[in-house]
């Protein structure tokens, strides 16, 4: 039998595969219907490993298809459950100045997934940023991040932060400490503001500004994008914040946010922890 012919099977399922990923992505199937069609899949290779036994090849063939949608199937088995977050809401947290008199403030924004005929309610609905709808690629993203967290494959971003903190500074003061093990936590963009704000702590010039700060950082302290910027950027207006320092991977969309909303603002992106304590004491430079 031509190997061609051999790995048709294989090649067969492959594509089905990504044919079926691609209508989830795009919102044509169901996290169930996706689920359940890797299923019949599965049963028709086993199907054909049976009706091929006296072809030993080809039948070889469709047991290792078998065996790939059954892994894919486990994989992507808890899609179904996804089904149930309908939209994810953004909302204001107050900034908050980890360690005391050094005028560097953590921006953060609050979310939650909120699934069908949910609803959250807030005393203030200015306190409501944004209403974003569910879609499956949403959702998708979000379970692979989960599943490469459990299986130790992706560090998670809270972890991150703290190791690359930990790494960065010498010494971390017991107000950074306390801030890094607090319970609640999420995401990695606290990273850069705690940073400088251990370091400002340290010296003995003193910024005489309330700066909002946003970033995460790696261990050699060169900063890395963030999300939710246009919400960080409110969030320090509204806070009272004259001065804003974002990655430079995200400037362009937080001047924007600053076009749009028309908030008396000044924002600076950096690449790295030494050119924000370069914008830091440029601002507060005496002004000639």
């Amino acid at each position: 039998m031509k190997k061609q012919s051999v790995l048709q099977p294989f090649l067969g399922t492959v594509l089905i595969y990504f044919a079926f990923l691609y209508l989830y992505l795009f919102d044509h199937l169901t996290g169930m219907d996706f689920a359940l069609l890797l299923l019949l899949l599965t049963v028709t290779n086993i199907m054909f490993v049976f009706v091929t036994l006296k072809l030993k090849e080809l039948r070889r063939a469709f047991i290792y298809s078998a065996l790939l949608t059954f892994i894919l199937f486990n994989y992507e088995f808890s899609t179904f459950i996804l089904d149930e977050t309908e939209s994810i809401v953004t909302f204001y947290q107050p900034s908050e100045e980890v360690v005391p008199n050094t005028g560097i403030y953590v921006l953060g924004v609050g979310s939650a997934e909120l699934g069908k005929g949910a609803t959250l309610h807030f005393y203030n609905e200015a306190d409501r940023f944004e209403n974003i709808t569910a879609t499956n690629i949403i959702r998708y993203r979000s379970k692979n991040t989960g599943i490469f967290e459990l299986l130790n494959l992706k560090l998670n971003p809270v972890e991150d932060m703290r190791n690359s903190v930990q790494h960065y500074l010498s010494d971390t003061s017991p107000k950074i400490k306390e801030f890094l093990n607090k319970e609640g936590l999420d995401g990695n963009s606290a990273g850069l503001a705690l940073v400088l704000s251990s370091i400002l702590h340290e010296k003995t010039e003193t910024n005489n500004l309330a700066i909002g700060v946003t970033g995460a950082i790696n261990k050699r302290g060169k900063v890395k994008e963030i999300g939710l910027v246009k919400e960080k950027i409110q969030t320090a207006f509204r806070d009272g914040h004259t001065h804003v320092i974002v990655p430079q991977g995200n400037l362009k969309e937080a001047l924007k946010a600053k076009k749009d909303l028309n908030l008396d603002i000044e924002i600076e992106g950096v690449r790295s922890v030494e050119e924000a304590l370069r914008v830091i004491e440029s601002w507060n430079a005496p002004r000639s």
